[in-house]
């Protein structure tokens, strides 16, 4: 079937790589608190329509919509209510006008489960092997990259999709909606509702993953043709996050 275009506003998209980045782009041009206005504002109420949960978005009616931080260190556009109440507001969502499917939203708990020791991680591994200047080698290029210039990659081929697959099949887990805490108002990402099955995840993750430190902009170019070679300097989960 055919791709069919994105119509907003009286705007064509072709594609939504290019509705992507027409927003990405908009999003980029406002300060954290400023109000969206003008014709940006009528895009953007635009595209709210075609959010899966649009209805519960714009509840009793939209009375500003603006760019604000999320609890990461990240921003995006949010809603305010003509009631006062606010939400966030996924740009993406929207353009895909499609709901994440529960084991999406299971994957999503799972990456928020090992977050916060992934940092710790992170940490550890560039206060040791960091040189002056505190860079450390990126695992690919050899380029030195700051913390805050690089990303925590699941080496090949135990990516992060594959040690949720497996952790799922070897646990035997039937994915449920009642084990998720799914994202509201102002709750940017599912977590999960079992604290047991939440530490099982951790456990397994930390034991099992392959970690290594590579540039931010290299995530988003692994391609599969990547060679698969032992990792000299290996992101090592700290022990005390590994229980017994």
């Amino acid at each position: 079937m055919a791709r069919q275009p994105i119509f907003l506003n009286g705007i064509e998209f072709k594609f939504q790589k290019d509705a992507i980045e027409h927003f990405k782009n908009m999003l980029e041009r406002y300060r954290n608190g400023q109000s969206i206005a003008g014709d940006d504002r009528d895009m953007l109420l635009a595209l709210l329509e075609r959010h899966p949960e649009a209805d519960k978005k714009i509840g009793c009616g939209v009375k500003r919509l603006y760019k604000d931080r999320t609890d990461m260190p990240t921003s995006c556009f949010w809603i305010e209510r003509t009631d006062g109440a606010r939400t966030d507001f996924s740009y993406r969502t929207a353009i895909s006008a499609k709901r994440k499917s529960l084991y999406q939203e299971f994957l999503e708990a799972c990456r928020v489960a090992v977050q916060d020791d992934l940092l710790v991680a992170k940490k550890e591994y560039f206060e040791k092997w960091g040189d002056r200047d505190k860079k450390v080698k990126c695992h690919i290029t050899g380029d030195k990259v700051a913390i805050y210039e690089s990303h925590l990659d699941h080496k090949k081929p135990l990516t992060f999709e594959v040690l949720v697959y497996t952790f799922i099949s070897a646990n035997d887990i039937e994915i449920k909606p009642e084990m998720l805490l799914m994202s509201q108002d102002a709750q940017f990402q599912t977590t999960m509702i079992d604290q047991e099955l939440k530490d099982k995840f951790r456990l397994y993750h930390h034991k099992t993953a392959k970690l290594r430190v590579i540039k931010a902009e290299q995530n988003l170019s692994l391609g599969g043709s990547e060679r698969i070679r032992k990792s000299r300097n290996p992101v090592l989960i700290p022990k005390e996050l590994l229980g017994d």
